[in-house]
């Protein structure tokens, strides 16, 4: 069994050397546009670098020709531009157009990652910064402008009322910097003028965090009308537990699964399931519903995967409906028929990072390391690298995992080393989400103990260049770790803001305890969503749990 199972993905190089490159043909794209949900009638789409284009009738739909590859363009005048990248699967994109932000903003950092920034990384290390005001640059607009000029671990997020908070990167889930001017301890700084500040002393270690001590110049008897209780955070501004639980969502209910309430047995279940099943294949989402149904009500697992293998050959050709079967065949356990899936994935998607990642972590459940390192050496043969975005950080992770592995066992096989001191190899808790279409957007939220937040969001509103980035590299995927699980509740929750498409978002998290020790374990969730702009708690952690 183990020669034929290695002899299949010994070709595996060769069956992704024979796929397409691209999809040359022209294909329809159509939807709708809108704006605060009106349809938009004029809006213009174009192909960008190429004389195609149309327009929205009076409802605000349209249709155009354009190849995978190629990215089109939504305008309306007055309205923030979006650009969408086209893939083999794209068909249907329903975009809603927003007004531009006229916010300014501080975010410095440059990386096309999740939330702007790498959560679990080791920061460049420093415990005692020292700036004299007269290095400072005198044309920043806030004394927050010059630190973070001065100082690129640290940058800056807004929070709802358009407050600019510094962060050190990598350590965003300890909560934001906290500020002590004159002796006098803030959550954000008051206005200073530039040519008030003596000194700057930043101060950051894991004991006490990140602390921006500022001497200055300031005459505070003379200072009239600055409220400095206004510079402290705001009952608002921490986590008021307005996140429902996933299982509390209010789903539609198709009429089919009414075929199945008077069912008693398995034998039942399944009989009926097959009656209907010609009949319903074709509406939308129906496998999903009754995996969802069945996984809820009768917890019967050879009934679930009678209904994944149907799904598998419905969904043979769609890259993003085999994805969200994988997820469910790792979720109950079944690593060997969800390889069977990613491979199949892999061959729909030679170029894309995530195939090989999904291939090489699969390897890694079966403990199969000799192809988890074959995997990763053929996919830098083809000249594909470990590049520093959110899918780099999670192979990285993995291939430091399986190094250190394989050097405990002494096992000889071609392994890649990633020389990189700032990444953290060991944590009280790892989390790694992936999503099934590159068309999702949402906003992932993390609560510490001490209810401070951290959002992290995926959309083109946020940045339309990090969804262009992982759709041409191909990877719909992020990390987060936990390093030291403080005592106390840890939630993570989730608002899903749409896909573009008629279907639902497939999310898999999955949580690996004691990352990189004797004792670490994982447990895979699977989430769908269809409902939007509701907060929903997907995940309660806690150190004793």
């Amino acid at each position: 069994m183990y020669t034929k199972f290695l002899l299949l993905f010994l070709f595996f190089p060769y069956i992704l050397s024979s796929q397409t490159q691209k999809n040359t043909s022209f294909k329809t794209i159509s939807g709708f546009v809108t704006y605060k949900n009106e349809a938009l009638s004029g809006a213009k789409i174009l192909v960008k670098n190429r004389n195609e284009s149309a327009k929205t009738n009076f409802k605000g739909f349209y249709t155009i020709e354009a190849k995978t590859g190629e990215i089109l363009t939504f305008d309306f005048l007055g309205l923030k531009q979006k650009a969408i990248l086209i893939e083999e699967v794209t068909q249907t994109l329903n975009i809603e157009l927003k007004t531009e932000n006229k916010t300014p903003k501080l975010q410095l950092n440059k990386d096309l990652k999740l939330g702007g920034s790498s959560i679990g990384s080791l920061t460049s290390g420093f415990e005692l910064v020292t700036i004299d005001a007269k290095t400072l640059n005198k044309n920043a607009a806030t004394i927050t402008e010059a630190i973070l000029e001065k100082v690129p671990s640290f940058f800056t997020k807004q929070n709802k009322f358009g407050e600019n908070l510094i962060y050190l990167k990598r350590q965003e889930l300890k909560g934001p910097v906290l500020w002590q001017i004159d002796g006098f301890g803030f959550d954000m700084p008051f206005p200073i003028f530039i040519d008030e500040i003596k000194f700057i002393y930043i101060s950051c270690t894991k004991l006490n965090g990140c602390i921006i001590k500022v001497e200055t110049t300031i005459n505070y008897d003379k200072i009239k009308d600055i409220n400095f209780d206004n510079y402290y955070f705001s009952e608002e501004d921490y986590y008021n537990y307005d996140a429902i639980l996933y299982e509390n969502q209010k789903k539609y209910e198709p009429e089919y699964l009414n075929d199945f309430s008077d069912t008693s047995n398995s034998n039942e279940v399944l009989n009926t399931y097959k009656k209907q099943y010609s009949k319903y294949k074709d509406s939308d989402n129906y496998h999903f519903n009754v995996i969802n149904y069945f996984q809820k009500t009768y917890k019967n697992k050879d009934i679930l995967l009678e209904v994944l293998s149907d799904y598998e050959k419905f969904a043979a050709n769609n890259p993003e409906d085999l994805k969200g079967i994988a997820y469910k065949y790792q979720e109950l356990n079944e690593d060997k028929k969800a390889l069977a899936i990613y491979r199949k994935v892999a061959n729909l998607r030679p170029n894309y990072a995530q195939s090989y990642r999904d291939l090489a972590n699969c390897f890694t459940d079966l403990k199969n390391y000799k192809n988890f390192w074959y995997i990763y050496a053929n996919y830098l043969k083809k000249g594909f690298k470990i590049e520093d975005n959110d899918i780099g950080e999670i192979m990285a992770s993995e291939i430091i995992s399986n190094y250190t592995k394989g050097k405990k066992s002494n096992l000889h096989y071609p392994r890649i080393k990633i020389n990189n001191a700032d990444k953290i190899s060991e944590a009280d808790v790892r989390l790694v989400f992936e999503w099934n279409t590159s068309e999702a957007e949402f906003i992932l939220e993390f609560v510490n103990p001490y209810l401070q937040t951290y959002q992290a969001e995926n959309s083109i509103e946020s940045s339309n260049r990090l969804i262009l980035d992982q759709k041409k590299k191909g990877y719909t995927s992020k990390e987060v770790f936990i390093e030291k699980q403080t005592e106390g509740d840890w939630f993570v929750n989730f608002t899903y803001l749409g896909n573009k498409q008629y279907k639902p978002t497939i999310l898999k998290v999955t949580t690996y305890y004691n990352w990189g020790k004797p004792n670490q374990t994982k447990k895979i969730n699977v989430f769908e969503f269809t409902v939007e702009n509701i907060k929903t708690q997907l995940l309660k952690l806690n150190k004793f749990s």
